[in-house]
């Protein structure tokens, strides 16, 4: 149980679980009947450190500046150094609130060259081992899961989507998790064999 693992410097239930240290959020919004998503991660301590997912939030049929609210309590709560927010559709909405208070979020607005470069960074965190996350986080694997690499119409280019369920919206999770995940680059510097998720029972 993550609890325990990490009980030395994270205390969920506590007005400040994380206390002072830095923390990185991303956000993926939510399209018609979809869910939205909020990620809090722990950056490496130490460069080729591991992450850890500390807080995970989806949004049902929230409006945007509900959300964004949810955000700005996840700012108080947490030392928030860096924030990643997806502005495609509603989202647009949700980052226009957000940086009335946290001026510094960072807008992505997807392309195929963004698209790719988050997957890959995804995958090179998770291949390592360097994504650690509470065992029950399995709608977080089955976000990451449900993406997949696929043509353009054109059929010149390759891209990344997800198919849409109920339970995973347009693997909302994952997305959001990348978006926290970009702030260190593919080299490893922070901006401004089988692929394994470290899980804790």
């Amino acid at each position: 149980d993550s609890w325990e693992a990490w009980a030395d410097d994270f205390k969920p239930l506590a007005m400040r679980p994380f206390a002072w240290q830095p923390v990185w959020v991303g956000y993926d919004p939510s399209f018609t009947g979809d869910t939205a998503a909020l990620v809090v991660i722990a950056p490496p301590k130490v460069p080729g450190g591991k992450f850890r997912l500390l807080h995970r939030q989806q949004f049902r049929g929230a409006d945007f500046e509900a959300q964004a609210e949810y955000i700005r309590s996840i700012t108080v709560q947490y030392n928030v150094t860096f924030m990643g927010i997806d502005t495609t559709g509603l989202g647009q909405g949700v980052y226009q609130n957000v940086i009335k208070f946290y001026p510094q979020a960072r807008a992505y607005h997807y392309d195929l060259a963004l698209k790719a470069r988050l997957v890959l960074k995804a995958k090179q965190v998770i291949s390592k081992g360097r994504l650690e996350m509470d065992a029950d986080c399995t709608d977080v694997a089955a976000a990451f899961m449900a993406i997949k690499k696929v043509l353009t119409p054109s059929q010149r280019h390759v891209t990344y989507q997800s198919g849409r369920s109920d339970d995973i919206g347009h693997a909302d999770l994952a997305w959001a998790v990348m978006h926290a995940l970009d702030n260190e680059s593919l080299a490893g510097d922070v901006h401004g064999g089988s692929s394994s998720v470290e899980v804790y029972e």
